[in-house]
């Protein structure tokens, strides 16, 4: 595939997946001003200004990270140019805001992590003789006691983050105690 269907092929993802954006994804995200002077070149618009694009778009990447260097997405922006000694110069001047691709990416990256509870919940199976019979019961006490405090769409031990096991033998069968400490339950359905 050339490069210009991968380019079209990005930017129809990008308008679908932005289409169903959320409102806090289309907030803006900006930083502090950024100030850069170009190289000084002999013609205005075909030497100093892309030149002071090419310069603020790397003090930018430098300062926050390429997904802010955007001039397109800026705010604030300002191009001043001046010519000195039979060479033009241009200065811009914005607040750089990450723009709309990366923000995409973020949440859908924000999806697949999902979202956890950050109160850990422990719960206890009954003793059985196989561990996974164990471990079975385990999980569904787990479930039932999470619906209770949290609802049914927090109660699914698939979707849960930071799961642990503990099995342990007591009496004659096995028991299992599923470590609250570090199992967190997903916020999303999948």
């Amino acid at each position: 595939m050339d490069t210009r269907s991968l380019t079209r092929l990005a930017f129809a993802a990008a308008a679908f997946f932005m289409a169903g954006m959320p409102a806090a994804m289309a907030e803006d995200d900006c930083k502090s001003t950024v100030v850069a002077e170009g190289k000084p070149a002999s013609l205005r618009d075909l030497g100093a200004y892309p030149n002071s694009l090419l310069s603020w778009r790397a003090a930018v990447k430098d300062k926050y990270g390429s997904e802010y260097n955007s001039w397109r997405y800026a705010k604030d922006a300002k191009v001043d140019c001046v010519q000195k000694n039979d060479k033009w110069i241009c200065t811009r001047n914005a607040r750089p805001c990450k723009d709309v691709l990366h923000k995409v990416f973020d949440a859908a990256a924000a999806k697949a992590k999902g979202i956890c509870k950050e109160e850990p919940l422990s719960s206890y199976g009954a003793t059985k003789s196989e561990n996974k019979a164990a471990e079975k019961e385990a999980i569904s006490g787990w479930e039932i006691d999470t619906s209770k405090k949290y609802g049914k769409e927090w109660a699914s031990w698939d979707k849960a983050g930071g799961t642990d096991i503990d099995c342990h033998k007591v009496g004659g069968g096995s028991a299992v105690h599923r470590g609250r400490n570090t199992l967190q339950v997903s916020a999303q359905s999948r």
